[in-house]
């Protein structure tokens, strides 16, 4: 289903055969935190202000249970399981080719469960802790609870690669290569894990948006973004660790200016690689955020762009395309997630005890 139109052409097409669409993601849109409330959020006096903006917002349960939360983890936990609860939702009342686009999306979250698991074997912890961290919600909504009582039976981070791949798991390979490169930066384990293992649902969605099933080009601008941004993400926090680029490149998703030049890229000042890059526009966010500072100052700044690029992104895609498009869908639900990983941050940094004049100062970049 090839949609090579005009963008007032492909918003009747969409309008047409997924009308339906429309609502649900402008529902989702609604629910993003505004501009004030990340204000109030991010100069907040002290964690009571935090949990105060946040009661009359689609975080309302999370703030409702906070006090029985005993871990800064947990925390993510539950902004991430009210994230899921709203992307679910807003896939079962979707048309076919949006459902099956946000169910390939909601493998990162399986994906995460995985990287818990690892982060709890390497950090020596017991399957008891977790059980507390992960995500179960996830696990039952996609009906795979199977493999996560099954990957939360491995002794190591060997016995997890092995239980993955007896479970056919998409994210077996990209496990066993991660494995090789923790063992080349043992000290940089959880960064490694944290880092390299969104290569498979990335790969997944660009594997499904270049199918005959899907083609189609709203869902592919989103697709290209997201792997572009994923991409230069990985170059600059490999180049940052001093990684081998042989253990690297198994990681890149092959895709897009970054992934076809990464190699390339890989031997050359960061500064000339962000120029010739200044023309994709949520690269661009990037380098301006950056404003010529060393690499480990870009790479602090990556989470706080990805949340701007895809704020940007979405904006885009429903102006371009329709807020009815399966694009639409998949870039307002990556805003979402990114947000609910961004409060959450600002929540444990409260908790945590980090004082308001940092806080503030890394995260007033995403106003």
């Amino acid at each position: 289903m090839g949609i090579g139109l005009s963008s007032g052409g492909t918003h009747g097409y969409y309008l047409t055969m997924m009308g339906s669409l429309g609502p649900r993601v402008r529902g989702v849109r609604s629910r993003l935190l505004t501009k004030e409330k990340l204000r109030a959020i991010i100069y907040a006096e002290s964690l009571d202000d935090v949990i105060n903006a946040l009661r009359d917002t689609g975080y309302k349960t999370v703030i409702e249970r906070i006090e029985k939360i005993t871990s800064p983890e947990e925390i993510t936990r539950e902004f991430k399981t009210a994230v899921i609860q709203d992307l679910v939702q807003l896939a079962l009342g979707s048309p076919p080719q949006a459902r099956y686009l946000l169910s390939v999306y909601l493998l990162k979250f399986e994906i995460e469960n995985i990287k818990v698991v690892a982060k709890c074997l390497h950090e020596g912890k017991d399957r008891k802790d977790m059980e507390r961290l992960v995500n179960t919600y996830i696990a039952e909504v996609m009906g795979r609870r199977h493999v996560l009582t099954y990957i939360l039976g491995a002794r190591d981070l060997e016995d997890l690669g092995a239980k993955l791949k007896e479970l056919y798991h998409p994210a077996a390979e990209a496990f066993e290569n991660m494995i090789k490169l923790i063992k080349a930066r043992p000290q940089l384990a959880l960064c490694i894990i944290d880092t390299v293992l969104d290569s498979v649902y990335l790969s997944r969605l660009y594997t499904i948006t270049t199918s005959k099933l899907m083609r189609d080009n709203s869902a592919m601008d989103v697709v290209k973004s997201l792997v572009d941004f994923y991409n230069i993400s990985l170059l600059l926090r490999a180049r940052l660790w001093n990684l081998p680029l042989d253990l690297v490149q198994g990681f890149v998703v092959p895709f897009g200016i970054v992934g076809a030049n990464f190699t390339r890229y890989y031997s050359e000042p960061i500064v000339r690689v962000l120029e010739e890059l200044s023309s994709n526009p949520l690269i661009a966010i990037l380098t301006v955020l950056a404003k010529g500072g060393e690499l480990e100052t870009i790479v602090q700044k990556l989470s706080i762009a990805e949340f701007k690029a895809a704020q940007s992104l979405a904006t885009s895609i429903v102006t371009k395309y329709s807020p009815a498009s399966p694009g639409a869908a998949l870039a307002v639900a990556h805003v979402k997630d990114l947000e609910a990983e961004l409060v959450a941050t600002i929540v444990r940094c409260f908790i945590e005890g980090v004082s308001k004049a940092l806080i503030r100062s890394h995260f007033e970049a995403v106003l």
